[in-house]
């Protein structure tokens, strides 16, 4: 049997690296966008923990975040003692050892143990998937891959949905979590092929910019609140589908292991979207996502909703995408890695309170109808789209850009 081939001299060269390296950076985020992928089962978990309130339960399928909240801010202290390399590798193996610990768990707060843990892995791992892109790539290249790397997240979801929402109809929810086994070989490609980066990428602050950099702020609160929205969508999916009977929990998998590919499509398409529309192209996006959203808070069949699903997942990637970009132009010197976990942050914040706030909004308007969070979160989308617009049109972007 041949022995694997690790990676040349030549690809220590900035830009030359192999197809095989640029591969295995970019299989990193096939992990990372995986904890949503089991969500299917919010249902089931209901029924398996009766003693816990609906929140609490879709708190399962967001947990992983308020982990990779804490482990982002822990990043500079990490940057410190760990490599870019080795820490990734670690990040991958908690993903992979604590991902599949709900196979066996029956205790709720084992499995959202579990799950905090699995979220820590993804927390070492998050930002330098980003970053690493930057450190070994630059120009158009660069901007490139960023794409890919958005897709490659939507490919995981994808994969980690399929397999996911398979195993939860054959064999029950526990099954589920057998798809956190794909950090594993992840890992054996990223330690054969991706190299430890000349220039590490290291969480300093530069010391002429000691102020919160307004942009920042507001970048980073955005990114916040779409989340809540994109999350929303996934986790109350099931329970629409199946209360408003407009299809069963078995369908209701398939639509969320067929949306990443959507996702995927999205991230192809980026480059284009953004040379076509510019800087008018995030609040197009926003407002096609809260149509998006409308259109299934609307459904009366199961097609519609599914639609409705497919095009939010597309558009979620190129938002989160654009965002992401932005933070090239907001930075001041040096703090460009700072930025990106920041708005990581932000992102992963919304995440996990997704379940909070829908419960929060299910109490103000004093409904538990299942469609009210895709008409809420349509209509707040539709409202910052149109202040995108005027905004770049009349304020000549001071939010916006």
């Amino acid at each position: 049997m041949a022995k694997m081939k690790r990676f040349k001299f030549s690809d220590l060269v900035r830009g030359t690296y192999s197809p095989m390296m640029r591969f295995s950076l970019l299989a990193v985020s096939l992990v990372l966008a995986s904890s949503l992928s089991v969500s299917a089962a919010v249902p089931q978990w209901q029924k398996a923990f009766p003693g816990h309130s609906y929140s609490a339960i879709e708190i399962i399928a967001t947990m992983p975040s308020l982990a990779v909240i804490i482990m982002l801010l822990l990043s500079n202290w990490i940057a410190k003692y760990m490599k870019p390399k080795r820490t990734v590798l670690v990040g991958l193996g908690i993903s992979g050892v604590f991902g599949i610990i709900p196979l066996v768990a029956t205790n709720y707060y084992v499995v959202l143990l579990s799950r905090f843990c699995f979220g820590i892995g993804l927390g070492l791992i998050n930002g330098l998937a980003v970053s690493l892109i930057g450190t070994f790539f630059e120009g158009k290249l660069k901007d490139r891959l960023m794409g890919y790397r958005s897709g490659f997240e939507m490919l995981g979801n994808a994969i980690c949905a399929y397999i996911a929402g398979a195993l939860l109809v054959d064999y029950g929810w526990h099954s589920s979590f057998l798809v956190y086994a794909l950090a594993f070989p992840v890992a054996v490609l990223f330690y054969y092929f991706v190299p430890e980066p000349k220039e590490e990428p290291k969480m300093e602050v530069d010391k002429r910019s000691p102020r919160l950099n307004p942009d920042v702020v507001f970048w980073t609160m955005l990114l916040a609140a779409y989340q809540v929205t994109y999350v929303g969508a996934t986790v109350r999916l099931s329970s629409f589908i199946e209360n408003t009977h407009i299809g069963t929990i078995d369908q209701s998998a398939m639509i969320i292991s067929i949306a990443p590919f959507f996702g995927l499509m999205g991230g192809i398409m980026f480059g284009n979207a953004l040379s076509a529309f510019r800087k008018f192209m995030l609040p197009f996006a926003l407002i096609a996502t809260g149509v998006s959203q409308l259109i299934v808070g609307l459904a009366h069949s199961f097609f519609t909703a599914a639609l409705g699903m497919f095009l939010v997942t597309m558009l979620d990637t190129m938002v989160v995408t654009y965002i992401l970009n932005v933070a090239t132009e907001i930075s001041p010197k040096g703090t460009l890695n700072v930025t990106t976990s920041i708005l990581l942050i932000g992102s992963n914040v919304g995440i996990f309170l997704a379940p909070v706030v829908l419960g929060s909004i299910n109490q103000v308007f004093s409904s538990n109808s299942p469609r009210l969070a895709f008409w809420v979160s349509g209509i707040g989308l539709l409202i910052m789209g149109g202040i995108g617009i005027y905004d770049l049109l009349f304020i000549r972007h001071k939010l916006f850009r």
